[in-house]
């Protein structure tokens, strides 16, 4: 019995090394359509580290343009098929609008349970190669206000602990099961 089930908790180890750091690190993105003079969704709620697309899915050549002085991201003008990326890093709540239409709004909202009020963390702007104008800001949305941690990634990395954990205690029963009845 003692040869069936050291390979077995080996083998467990194994899955449960190779795949619960894997389950965390999912990429976060969010998809924003802009369609019909609007943003849809119109407001965002995110984990820190998510990237925000926004796709001009309309027929008429649009912008997402930080409502922030600071210009923390801007999309510059995207035309119907376009798209473009911004991963937003630093907790806070993000206003943009469409600089072509400016009642077109909605805001970002990034939660986690860090937050500066000094504004050092540096927020990643990515264009798709149709998009231009885009440049590294230090976002100062929301400073000094604490938001709740969402939770978020690190409950896909338990499930995937406890499903490991779960799977190999079911295999364990199985060859005691079967042991017993030789």
């Amino acid at each position: 019995m003692r040869k069936t089930i050291l390979p077995l908790v080996a083998l467990s180890l194994v899955a449960l090394l190779l795949f619960a750091p894997t389950a965390g690190a999912q990429s976060k993105t969010v998809t924003v359509n802009i369609k019909n003079f609007a943003f849809t969704p119109a407001n965002t709620t995110v984990a820190p580290g998510t990237t925000v697309t926004w796709v001009n899915n309309d027929q008429t050549a649009h912008t997402a343009t930080a409502t922030d002085p600071s210009g923390v991201f801007d999309s510059g003008e995207l035309q119907p098929g376009q798209s473009y990326s911004f991963t937003f890093d630093k907790p806070g709540t993000y206003a943009y609008h469409c600089e072509i239409h400016p009642d077109m709004t909605g805001t970002v909202t990034v939660s986690g349970a860090s937050t500066s009020a000094s504004g050092s963390s540096m927020a990643s702007p990515t264009a798709s190669a149709s998009a231009s104008g885009s440049s590294m800001a230090s976002p100062t949305a929301g400073a000094g206000t604490q938001l709740p941690s969402s939770g978020g990634s690190s409950l896909v990395g338990l499930a995937a602990v406890l499903a490991l954990v779960a799977s190999g205690s079911i295999a364990l029963v199985l060859v005691l099961v079967r042991r017993a009845a030789s």
